[in-house]
C-alpha cells in the first residue's frame, strides 16, 4: 500500500491512500525526514511476524506453565 504526505500537521502527517480517505500518522512513527508530496509504501514483513509470533509463544508458555 502507499501513502501519499498530504500534509505536516503539528506531530501528525496527513496521508492520503485509497480514493482521497486521509489517515493522521504520529511523525514519530514515519521515515526521517519526510514532506508533503512523498510516497511512503507500507509493507508487511513475514519473517518480522513469524519472529514476533514466536517471542510471544515463548513467553506465554513459560508463564503458563502446566
Amino acid at each position: 500500500m502507499t501513502w501519499i504526505i498530504d500534509r505536516i500537521e503539528d506531530e501528525f502527517a496527513v496521508c492520503e491512500y485509497c480514493e482521497g480517505k486521509t489517515i493522521d500518522v504520529p511523525l514519530a512513527s514515519m521515515p526521517d525526514g519526510i514532506k508533503e508530496g512523498d510516497a511512503v509504501t507500507l509493507t508487511v514483513s513475514d519473517s518480522d511476524t513469524k519472529m514476533r509470533k514466536e517471542n510471544i509463544n515463548k513467553l506465554m508458555n513459560s508463564l503458563f506453565v502446566d
